[in-house]
Order: C-alpha cells, then structure tokens, then sequence
C-alpha cells in the first residue's frame, strides 16, 4: 500500500467463515446424488477454484453428464443443506467490526456462485445488499485472475494502492497480486513466502476508530 488504508477486500470461504469443510460434506453429497464415486482427498485440490472450473474437471475426468447450472443448482441445495454447520471466524469477524469501527470500506470478494454468497452472508449475520460483495456469477473469469478484485475495487470507488485483500488460498492470492492490492493471508494459509503478509500484520495499517 502506498496510500493511507480505505478500505479492505475480504474473500469468504476459508476467510470469514469455516466453510470448508461445509463445502466438502456437501460437495460428496452432490457427488453422489448423481452417481459419482470421488476419492477422499478429491475436494482437498479445489481450494480456491471455481464452480465452473470444478464442474469441467467433474466432466471431463470423473464423468458427470450433466450442465453447469444444473450442478451449480444441485451443489447449492447440498450446501444450504449443511448451512448450520458453518462458522464465522472470530479473528476475521473481530478485525471486520474494528474496520467497519474505523470507518474503512469493505467488500467480500468470492469465487463461490451468489446464492452461497449470500447464504454465507446470512450466517455472518449480515443482511445480503447490506455489504458490497462479489460473487463468481459477477466476472467473466474468477480468481485465479485479477476480474473479481477489480471489480471489487471498482464498487468501492478506491484504487488498489489503498486497498487489502484478506485471502487464504494460492489462487486467491494471485488474483490480489495480478490486481495490484497487498495482500495478507490467513495464518493457516500454507503456501510459500513470497510477496504477501501475514493476517496479523495488517492490524497496524488500521486507523483509530
């Protein structure tokens, strides 16, 4: 950042909300609804994906005969089926309200469809239109490519030099950096140091309320 901070850009799963492992009951359970035997640890390397980029690796490697919307439609089902199970993070959830506190702008920038968007929102006890958001439906192409923060900033109305993204996945953060934002990731983001902060970092750019 190379401006005083105005505002932040917060992906969702995995960094408001532990959603992950939501996304992982539901996603076998839509699997099998349609007859598709997955390995265990197939879920584990869609991390940051896409819907869409997960339904053409169910086609073309494991055999799903069905289109995209009609297995966006089904996995939405599976997961506002299990929406109970998901949790804010108290860490994520607390440094939103010191922000909002603060007066910063705020957007969540996701790659997940709308409607897991805004039931995810519900569970963050934020009412959908409320907050500025960004969904997968909302860009041509998701993260890893810098469309959804671009965008994102653009409804903010704040240049990227005054802006953070809040991420925890590898194709997340590539699309903060191909969108020239700093980026911080969640403490339990494995990935490698490179040209990123850790989340506790960010704590110091915050104004004073």
């Amino acid at each position: 950042m190379s401006l005083p901070l105005r505002a932040l850009l917060w992906d969702m799963d995995g960094t408001l909300v532990d959603s992950e492992p939501v996304h992982r009951r539901s996603f076998v359970d839509a699997a099998r609804s349609h007859g598709l035997a997955l390995p265990e640890d197939f879920h584990d390397g869609l991390i940051g994906k896409s819907e869409d980029a997960i339904h053409a690796i169910l086609v073309a490697e494991h055999g799903l005969d069905m289109p995209f919307a009609a297995w966006s439609e089904s996995r939405f089902a599976a997961y506002l089926a299990r929406i109970e199970e998901v949790q804010p993070f108290a860490i994520a959830t607390d440094l939103w309200a010191r922000a909002e506190a603060a007066g910063l702008d705020q957007a969540i920038v996701s790659n997940s469809p709308a409607g897991i968007v805004r039931a995810n929102l519900t569970r963050l006890g934020l009412a959908p239109g409320s907050v500025v958001t960004v969904s997968r439906n909302d860009v041509a192409r998701g993260k890893p490519h810098p469309d959804p923060y671009l965008l994102g900033l653009s409804r903010l109305g704040v240049p990227a030099t005054a802006a953070a993204v809040i991420e925890d996945s590898g194709a997340g953060l590539a699309a903060a950096q191909a969108a020239g934002i700093a980026a911080y990731m969640m403490p339990w983001f494995e990935g490698e140091k490179g040209n990123w902060q850790p989340f506790g970092a960010l704590q110091k750019h915050l104004p004073h309320a």
